[in-house]
């Protein structure tokens, strides 16, 4: 790699070292309680139904829809990490509806962990090509941004979704005092 370009991929993996140190922060004591809370301001969740466990798909993101829950988060990280694995690397067949929901806590963070994985795998694999070309940037940019604005992009959602899991983290325990 020219030495532009090692730059690049050593920043964007400094920037995913720290997005994940705040998810594993925010991960490391959260209990199923936590993780199944509902705030008083209850917007997006997870629910059962006859038997399976779905994901609110919202239709809008305005303010209105009140405050998601931890385990609709973490879902969305799992979403959009398993399209990116399989839009990007993948047969582009994965739709949001195939994204498993997990209704238990430590399987969660176990799956977290194993995307977290996969994800450091890929930006330690990538080559030159890969990281300025279009090629594995099919979701959600359709091949219309270098990889590397992808990787950049995945690193701000973590740290984004992260952030809100501190949020809701923060509003539970302030609810149960």
């Amino acid at each position: 790699m020219t030495k532009s370009n090692t730059a690049l991929i050593d920043n964007i993996k400094f920037q995913f070292s720290i997005s994940k140190q705040l998810l594993e922060y925010h991960l490391s004591t959260l209990s199923q309680d936590e993780y199944m809370w509902r705030s008083p301001n209850s917007g997006l969740y997870i629910q059962e139904v006859d038997g399976i466990w779905y994901a609110d798909l919202p239709e809008s993101e305005a303010y209105d829809i009140g405050t998601p829950s931890v385990a609709w988060i973490l879902w969305h990280i799992t979403f959009w990490w398993e399209m990116v694995f399989n839009h990007s690397f993948g047969d582009g067949t994965l739709a949001k509806e195939d994204i498993k929901v997990h209704n238990n806590v430590e399987s969660v963070k176990s799956n977290i962990n194993s995307l977290i994985e996969r994800w450091e795998k890929t930006l330690s694999n990538v080559t030159e090509e890969d990281l300025n070309g279009k090629h594995y940037s099919k979701f959600p940019f359709n091949n219309e941004v270098e990889f590397h604005k992808l990787a950049s992009w995945l690193n701000l959602e973590l740290m984004k979704n992260a952030s809100e899991i501190g949020y809701v983290r923060f509003e539970y325990a302030s609810s149960t005092r």
